[in-house]
């Protein structure tokens, strides 16, 4: 097949080389460099220069020449994985075998943004990679297929973003020459169970200890490297949360600091977390652990914030 492949991250890079080492012919290549809180261990950039495949200058395609250009590619098949742009129905009817992406999460649950980080905010207990068409709606195309695992309370948003990534290469590898003879499945996502993410920043990380402690462990574990991380205030400064664990037994009250122990206890709800890891945001990887936990121990409590969003 004719393949034009836009993407980004490590899991679009990888999803190329499935492309490439099935034999395909990428005569196209889209893709952009990662954002300020980003960082890659592998990108698509990489192998088109190695492999000395053609780039595509168009992000969002609006122009008439972008559409130009893509069409003179002639590609059968495009595919758009680690891709952050909707592609407009202009783009959508250039290939005749359409146009398919890759979304990190068990469709039709957790259409839209940052599917990685709602799955373990929501506690979702499954997810998993879903091959599917591009339509005019976010995320309701039709499948190709899912390759589900369970989440587990060992997860954190670095796992299931590194297995997800190991699911949707080993999705794409089994599909593609379906795909390519024609014998793929096609099916209309259900109707019902559809749910949605909203788009995350980095400010939106405020942890709300009023929430219960499963909820202050989802909150954290979704958020934490390589993401920008939850944060709390102390004192006026912003701490980033990296792990925190629940602690069984009644709270000291939310955010109020439980005294006299060797470990940093924080109340949640009715409950307790016991925070592991923790840096002063002004100060970084350079703060040491206990550093925070002295001064939190010191005042008694963490700031208020306003409520987090979690739905």
């Amino acid at each position: 097949m004719r393949i034009v492949f836009l993407g980004s991250q490590e899991i679009g890079a990888r999803c190329l080389r499935v492309v490439l080492d099935q034999g395909h012919d990428v005569v196209g290549v889209g893709t952009f460099d990662p954002g300020p809180h980003e960082t890659w261990q592998d990108d698509v950039a990489r192998i088109a220069e190695e492999e000395r495949l053609p780039r595509i200058r168009g992000r969002r395609f609006r122009t008439r020449a972008a559409i130009e250009e893509l069409r003179a590619l002639r590609p059968d098949i495009l595919f758009a994985i680690g891709w952050r742009w909707i592609l407009p129905p202009e783009v959508l009817a250039v290939p005749p075998r359409g146009c398919l992406g890759i979304h990190g999460s068990l469709l039709p649950r957790l259409r839209g943004f940052a599917p990685v980080n709602w799955a373990l905010i929501r506690d979702e207990p499954r997810t998993g990679p879903s091959l599917f068409y591009f339509d005019e709606g976010t995320d309701t195309g039709d499948l190709v297929g899912q390759n589900p695992f369970d989440i587990t309370d060992e997860d954190d948003a670095a796992s299931v973003r590194v297995r997800l990534a190991d699911a949707a290469v080993e999705l794409l590898a089994r599909h593609l020459p379906g795909l390519a003879d024609g014998t793929a499945p096609r099916l209309r996502q259900p109707e019902s169970g559809g749910t949605y993410g909203p788009q995350r920043r980095p400010d939106d990380g405020a942890i709300d200890w009023t929430l219960e402690p499963r909820a202050v462990f989802n909150w954290v574990r979704g958020l934490t490297r390589p993401y920008p991380g939850a944060f709390a205030s102390l004192g006026g400064r912003r701490v980033v949360v990296w792990k925190v664990r629940v602690v069984p037994g009644d709270g000291p009250g939310p955010g109020r600091v439980a005294p006299a122990t060797d470990r940093l206890l924080v109340g949640a709800g009715r409950g307790q977390v016991e925070i592991l890891e923790a840096e002063f945001a002004d100060e970084g990887a350079a703060t040491d652990h206990s550093v925070v936990a002295r001064e939190a121990r010191l005042l008694g409590a963490f700031d208020a914030l306003p409520r987090a969003a979690a739905d």
